[in-house]
């Protein structure tokens, strides 16, 4: 679990130019540390199309390799955050073979793995309807925040369908297995503050001030060693899949990373000194 030197959080040195994506999303860094992503097909509901879906992935590796970003918002324009797969635009045909189809459904898994798999901590800002894939989407964000018109469902079973994204591993994992069923099996939908009572998200807040309850929560992760951050993640996100041997194993080599970082010296310094510490990645 060693952090590789590639990915290790560095200090913000300079200005560098805002990313580019050819890809119907919008990208900025909001501040220092802070990007967002906002999925930008409005009038589709924010569904995927295929230059959407790998549009999404490429802005998260993007943002990830950016040493200073240490935080990503993650919303939808409009009235949703992301209403699952465009069914006039849509990667899979009932006449691919499986191996095509394999490749075509890989395209909406790669986002879930690439949110998972990056170190930068991602919140998903639910402004509205998050279904099937947009669903999975969110529940592969490592934080939900939901407004009061959030709406959360695995709706696969509605088409016939079973959670291809990743969602029958991730709702199992954040509300259990009778819950995770009772949501993918009926193709029931949350909305607003029932999706906080079934603790698939942090909060719920008017519409009005959910970006800014995302942003205030980024910059609070942002102000976190970037190295611990990044290891604190990774430790998390595999303890489903080994076991406790490992999962000490795994910590010890974690914390030994962390103990050899300028950002370790300079929170125990900021402890006996009685100041805030000033992290830089390092």
């Amino acid at each position: 679990m060693a952090l590789p030197e590639s990915t290790a959080k560095h200090p913000f040195r300079e200005e560098r130019p805002m990313i580019e994506i050819d890809a119907p999303l919008h990208v900025e860094q909001t501040n220092d540390h802070v990007a967002r992503v906002t999925y930008d097909r409005p009038d589709a509901m924010n569904a995927y199309n295929e230059l959407l879906l790998r549009g999404a992935v490429e802005a998260f590796e993007r943002f990830d390799d950016r040493d200073e970003i240490r935080a990503i918002v993650l919303t939808g324009a409009g009235d949703a955050f992301c209403a699952g797969v465009d069914l006039n635009d849509m990667p899979l045909t009932t006449e691919m073979d499986f191996a095509e189809y394999e490749t075509g459904l890989g395209l909406f898994q790669n986002v879930v793995r690439t949110i998972r798999g990056i170190d930068t901590p991602v919140i998903a800002a639910v402004n509205g309807y998050a279904l099937g894939a947009g669903c999975d989407t969110a529940l592969a964000c490592d934080f939900r925040i939901v407004s009061d018109e959030g709406v959360i469902g695995e709706t696969f079973i509605d088409v016939g369908f079973v959670p291809g994204d990743g969602g029958a591993f991730l709702l199992p994992r954040l509300i259990g297995e009778a819950r995770a069923k009772e949501l993918i099996f009926t193709g029931r939908k949350l909305a607003g503050e029932e999706i906080v009572e079934w603790d698939l998200a942090r909060e719920q807040v008017p519409a009005d001030e959910l970006l800014d309850a995302a942003a205030a929560f980024a910059d609070q992760l942002a102000g976190r060693p970037p190295i611990a951050l990044a290891q604190s993640k990774r430790l998390v996100n595999e303890s489903f899949d080994v076991d406790l041997e490992r999962a000490l194993e795994d910590a010890t080599r974690a914390q030994w990373i962390c103990s050899q970082t300028a950002d370790h010296e300079e929170a125990v310094a900021a402890f006996q000194e009685d100041r805030e510490p000033e992290f830089e990645g390092r």
